[in-house]
């Protein structure tokens, strides 16, 4: 890759137009990565797959850049563009692509060119967002103890490795953080402290187009002593990963990006600060649940985040076993 790979593209004179250059050695016939600038000459870097392979997942919105998909030109396939609008990040946007770059190469299939490209895109976002050492926030390590503790406590006991970890939608800008088939799940974790959780949309427990729906309730509070059932977000992760990894090779591989799309980094190091896990509750979200909806708020209304009281929702507890059947269709349980 040359120092700037936009500088030798020749504008279109057509205001709708884009020119671009196909990136060589990340491709196949069925998807290519491109370099390319629009008539006003922002940067872009174009992911272009055929037909049958179009995103599903929310896109993210970085500072100083959009995301988009459109058509490709009659329809046959999809472009995913990423946009530089602040035009004195360039160079910082060049690394930005190097990487995703990177990581989409190596993708086999025009499917896993989607996912590679958009969870090192989330990545970044969230990169972005994190402090200044770039790790994850107290909050965010807390988020993805939660996360790994329904693919460690719920999914793997009742479904295949890949099939688990395909199911972890929420790295990848999904509204739900788990959906298997038509069932979705959603992960949170509360401090001790605090008999409640935050809901931070409205399109978290709206459960339009799913069969059933669940809300999981995992208490993560710091630990301040030595015991030996404190642990790291690394050392979940890891433990989550080695389990992955004697059942499913390849669905290993699926975790990592996913990992990664959330922002954390095997380098990091989270060792000041470990966590003690506490008691965990799952409810269902059906009739009568404590929450709002995408059809109660007013069109004119953005970015609605609220809280629910624990106590609220106990008429609605489960136990695993109600999970495990609406997974699997299986009413004897696991």
């Amino acid at each position: 890759m040359t120092d700037d790979p936009w500088e030798e593209i020749v504008v279109s004179p057509e205001a709708s137009e884009i020119s671009a250059r196909r990136i060589p050695d990340a491709g196949s016939t069925a998807w290519a990565l491109y370099w390319g600038v629009d008539a006003q000459r922002h940067c872009l870097l174009i992911l272009q797959v055929g037909s049958g392979h179009r995103k599903s997942q929310r896109l993210p919105r970085l500072r100083g850049l959009s995301v988009e998909a459109s058509p490709t030109e009659g329809g046959s396939g999809e472009r995913v563009i990423i946009r530089l609008t602040d035009r004195e990040q360039r160079e910082v946007f060049h690394r930005f692509c190097v990487d995703v770059v990177e990581a989409t190469r190596v993708a086999r299939s025009a499917g896993e060119a989607i996912e590679r490209f958009l969870a090192r895109t989330w990545r970044w976002h969230r990169l972005l967002r994190s402090g200044q050492d770039g790790r994850l926030s107290e909050e965010e390590q807390k988020g993805l103890i939660g996360e790994l503790r329904v693919i460690e406590r719920c999914l793997l006991e009742v479904i295949d490795a890949r099939d688990a970890v395909e199911g972890w939608t929420g790295p990848m800008g999904a509204p739900k953080d788990f959906e298997i088939g038509m069932v979705g799940i959603e992960a949170k974790a509360r401090s001790p402290q605090r008999a409640e959780v935050r809901i931070s949309s409205v399109d978290q427990l709206d459960s339009a187009g799913m069969t059933r729906l669940f809300l999981n309730v995992i208490e993560v509070g710091a630990a301040f002593d030595d015991s030996a059932t404190a642990v790291t977000v690394t050392d979940l992760a890891m433990r989550v990963r080695s389990r992955i990894e004697s059942l499913d090779m390849s669905a290993a591989i699926v975790f990592d990006e996913r990992l990664a799309a959330t922002g954390f980094d095997w380098e990091d190091d989270y060792s000041d600060r470990r966590w003690s896990i506490g008691d965990e509750v799952l409810y269902e979200v059906a009739d009568g649940f404590p929450r709002l909806t995408p059809s109660m708020v007013p069109a004119a209304v953005d970015d609605v985040r609220y809280t629910i009281t624990m106590a609220g929702c106990e008429s609605f507890r489960v136990a695993q076993a109600a999970l495990a059947e609406a997974i699997t269709g299986d009413t004897d349980g696991p």
